[in-house]
């Protein structure tokens, strides 16, 4: 599929979901990329006997708390529960027993939490549900910090019986070469002890925070995170410019073009002033995220707690992911940020997307050496 925004010569484009798909990798081609068969069967469970499955990924992430703070625990509250309800599910939603609730009924390919919450919660999630273990966090502060620390361990989360390590990494940070090396050995020791990988790559600093959701550097993530060897990248959605920032964007873009041929592809996919981007034109900027990385599954976080109507843009958004060849969402605050009923509700609408079947990957048995 080709196309440049009318602005540059061509007004219509059309979606083409099947090779959007075959851009992708399949869970056997991780058998020829080193990994042990602990790996492949982990990543296995996660894509195809729980969640949404086929090869899709629907993870529940409560890592939030060391980032954002404690005010996510005032989204929502028990009415009147008895001290016996609390002691089972918690008091209100950003309590490790709600949040266990939920991904006990939600049916997610995982859920990931930090290491003392994930040693607390497992009284309270049932022990066949994947856990991806967040090893590193920081804290939201005045100076944030440019790389995430290391509060948890690999051995440890092997004894946790988890399923996957999660770490981040932060394309333009001032420290990004010391955190490419830290991710990187993160992702080695991971794969050593059977664990897949799962990095979370965000772009941030100083001198990228007004434009670290664009195009450019959600796929400059992706990309950067699967040289490092990650089997699961999550990164956000790739926010079009705003009147607030296209002027930066659309300069740093430029400035680069004499070092990099081609870069300014990026500025063909950005909605003139006053315009909105069509659905198939975000389904094409999707497709920079999956090119990016093609030897890594992808999934698109949930972003910031969405006012309005939840669930409509939710399933629009997911729609967008799906046919852009992505392997599908990491949704935290939309759903554990409101009331359990609403939260199965809303994981319901994003599930029934994913589950279309022309977003169902294709799995060979073979990888095994024995038969499922």
């Amino acid at each position: 599929m080709s196309f440049i925004k009318a602005s540059f010569g061509v007004e219509k484009m059309s979606v083409d979901i099947e090779m959007n798909l075959a851009n992708r990798p399949k869970l056997q081609d991780f058998k020829n990329y080193n990994r042990s068969e602990a790996i492949l069967k982990r990543l296995y469970t996660m894509l195809y006997e729980h969640g949404p499955g086929y090869g899709t990924f629907l993870s529940l992430p409560f890592d939030q708390l060391i980032e954002h703070g404690t005010g996510h625990l005032f989204k929502w509250r028990r009415e009147d529960p008895t001290p016996e309800e609390i002691e089972l599910r918690g008091r209100g939603c950003a309590d490790p027993r709600a949040v266990a609730e939920l991904a006990n009924r939600g049916g997610y390919s995982a859920y990931v939490l930090h290491p003392g919450v994930a040693a607390y919660a497992s009284n309270f999630v049932r022990p066949d549900l994947p856990l991806i273990y967040k090893i590193d966090g920081r804290l939201n502060q005045p100076d944030t910090a440019s790389i995430q620390s290391i509060i948890g361990d690999v051995k440890d989360a092997v004894n946790l019986g988890a399923s996957a390590i999660g770490t981040s990494l932060y394309p333009g940070s001032d420290m990004i070469r010391e955190d490419m090396e830290r991710v990187a050995a993160i992702v080695r020791e991971a794969h050593a002890n059977g664990l897949p990988a799962v990095v979370w790559a965000y772009a941030r600093g100083k001198g990228v925070d007004n434009i670290k959701e664009t195009l450019y550097w959600t796929s400059t993530a992706c990309s950067l995170a699967a040289s490092l060897g990650a089997d699961i990248i999550k990164t956000k959605y790739p926010a079009p410019v705003t009147d607030k920032n296209r002027d930066e964007y659309f300069s740093y873009i430029q400035s680069q073009e004499k070092k990099v041929k081609g870069i300014e592809k990026y500025l063909e996919l950005e909605p003139e002033k006053g315009e909105e981007l069509s659905h198939e034109e975000l389904v094409e900027r999707i497709t920079y995220l999956t090119d990016a990385a093609p030897e890594s599954f992808i999934v698109v976080s949930g972003g910031p707690k969405i006012e309005g109507d939840a669930k409509e843009e939710l399933v629009e958004q997911t729609k967008i992911v799906m046919e852009g060849g992505a392997e599908g969402r990491i949704i935290g605050r939309n759903f554990w940020g409101v009331s359990l009923e609403e939260a199965l509700d809303l994981t319901a609408a994003v599930k029934e997307v994913m589950r279309d079947k022309r977003f169902r990957r294709p799995f060979s048995r073979g990888i095994f050496t024995y038969e499922r």
